[in-house]
């Protein structure tokens, strides 16, 4: 009688597991849908997606993308961004325009992601392999180091400066990217010169002629074929939320 007692309550112990899984399961499954059907924008704020989002993530980006952006912080050292600082390369720093970056990368080769802006090597022979854009001496790179410089706020040789200026604003192209005012274009991907924030660097005299000497142009791949749709939008949410930790719904 225990015996059949035992077996009894072992299958109704299994049953309950079952359906506390299958529940489980599909509160996930519920979970995800609502993710995807809502506006990105609205996720972090939402206190039912999220949790969802933060946690899928959470796991996917330290799968994924912690090996470059170890937790979020910065390496000027190879050009990754801080993503914590609400400071944004590429748009506004929406979770749709991080999603983008995502799905398709920077410099990836997919059609779809984001490919202009790659910074010239002005001390190469032929600088761009896309635009005809002419190389520049020693001297010159001092001067728009100079120039640049002076457009921040620091010590520089005047002089120099202005030659700089012309530079910039002329042959050398600078300005087509970084705009007639150095700040910069989120469009394609263009810092901002006139800043404190530096991808690369410390902002030094010596920092900002080694770019313009050798040029830059990051990279970041795309993870279309390796995330599922949701798992990309919660990469995205998360990301988002590192920056702006104020809107995550508590």
């Amino acid at each position: 009688m225990n015996r059949m007692r035992n077996l009894w309550l072992t299958g109704v112990a299994a049953a309950i597991a079952i359906a506390a899984v299958a529940a489980s399961q599909a509160s996930n499954r519920a979970g995800r849908d609502a993710l995807m059907r809502a506006d990105p924008e609205r996720s972090l704020a939402d206190p039912r997606l999220a949790p969802v989002a933060l946690r899928i993530g959470r796991t996917q980006f330290a799968d994924h993308c912690a090996s470059c952006h170890q937790d979020g912080r910065p390496d000027r050292g190879r050009g990754v961004p801080d993503l914590t600082d609400g400071e944004h390369l590429y748009g506004t720093g929406s979770v749709a325009e991080i999603e983008q970056i995502v799905l398709y990368g920077i410099r990836s080769g997919s059609p779809r992601g984001w490919n202009l802006a790659a910074m010239p090597a002005y001390a190469s022979a032929k600088p761009s392999a896309s635009e005809p854009v002419p190389a520049m001496t020693p001297r010159a790179i001092a001067d728009v180091t100079q120039y640049l410089m002076q457009r921040r706020g620091n010590p520089a040789d005047a002089p120099a400066a202005g030659r700089g200026a012309i530079l910039f604003a002329g042959s050398g192209g600078c300005w087509d990217c970084h705009a007639a005012d150095g700040g910069g274009n989120d469009a394609i991907g263009a810092p901002s010169l006139i800043d404190d924030v530096w991808l690369y660097g410390d902002g030094s005299a010596a920092s900002i002629a080694r770019s313009i000497a050798y040029g830059r142009h990051g990279f970041s791949p795309a993870f279309k074929s390796k995330l599922s749709p949701v798992e990309a939008r919660a990469v995205a949410v998360y990301v988002a939320s590192l920056s702006q930790p104020q809107r995550i719904a508590r």
